[in-house]
């Protein structure tokens, strides 16, 4: 993929995908299904990239193999998980110039010739694009970067919204594997669905800054928000909203009792 402008007025949209399990991967789904559908309304993207919650290390990671071999990175995974052959093309152009555009704003990253794709981003992907034909990269969470810094990671990324680059974060708003049920459809508890409730409001109104305050008062004294990798792609995507952009949840429920599947789309407003 060239990551020159696309010479269009088109501006991709950046999307926000609460994962779930991984076993979400090979399910069909109201969840899934609202995944697939939003694939039909919005641009076919010249390359994805997806910055997962499953991928932490020292500095931001991009992979840049030419091809993405799949990991399962779960001792969990199912027999019919490890059916599943998504394998697309890497984006090598692409890795390079995600790490020039951080280090830019001061932001240590480099490229990963052999990482692979992990399931926070292929069980995704395989709703989305199941043809595995778009060059796709995963970008890393970095230790050293926190709630209130990630937000410079997303504002670098903005460029490429007018390169035919589709942005997603993938995680959990609300995710807590600690206290979940091993059924898929038990009821949330009160404590999750008020905290799911709040975080919802500080995304429709588009403040990062007050998503990161939020998740730096709450971070090891809620249930909603044990650890902060899983909310942490949220708040890049979010800080991506420009003025003449909406946001909207495409998807709103929980799985397994406590795990918020809500996820959202900022698009740029049409007419």
């Amino acid at each position: 993929m060239s990551v020159a402008a696309t010479g269009s007025s088109e501006i991709m949209p950046v999307i926000f995908v609460g994962h779930g399990l991984p076993i979400n991967a090979v399910l069909n789904n109201d969840f899934t299904k609202s995944l697939r559908e939003l694939t039909m309304s919005i641009p076919v993207p010249q390359s994805i990239a997806v910055m997962a919650a499953h991928w932490s290390t020292p500095e931001i990671r991009v992979t840049s193999a030419p091809h993405l071999r799949q990991i399962f990175d779960s001792i969990e995974f199912q027999q019919e998980l490890h059916d599943i052959d998504y394998e697309p093309p890497g984006d090598p152009a692409l890795a390079e110039a995600i790490c020039n555009l951080l280090r830019s704003s001061g932001i240590s990253a480099n490229t990963d010739p052999k990482r692979g794709l992990d399931v926070s981003a292929w069980g995704v992907l395989v709703h989305m694009y199941p043809e595995a034909n778009i060059p796709v990269v995963e970008i890393s969470l970095s230790y050293h970067i926190d709630t209130s810094n990630i937000i410079e990671v997303g504002k670098a990324l903005a460029p490429l919204r007018r390169r035919g680059v589709l942005l997603i974060g993938s995680g959990g708003l609300v995710h807590n594997i600690y206290e979940m049920s091993k059924s898929i459809n038990t009821t949330p508890p009160a404590w999750a669905i008020e905290a799911d409730t709040k975080i919802a409001a500080l995304v429709q109104a588009g403040d990062a800054a007050a998503l990161s305050e939020f998740v730096l008062q709450n971070l090891d004294h809620s249930s909603a928000i044990p650890t902060p990798e899983h909310i942490l792609p949220a708040i890049a995507m979010l800080a991506l909203k420009e003025p003449e952009d909406h946001i909207r949840f495409f998807y709103e429920a929980f799985q397994n009792s406590t795990i918020s599947m809500r996820s959202f789309i900022i698009e740029r407003k049409k007419g």
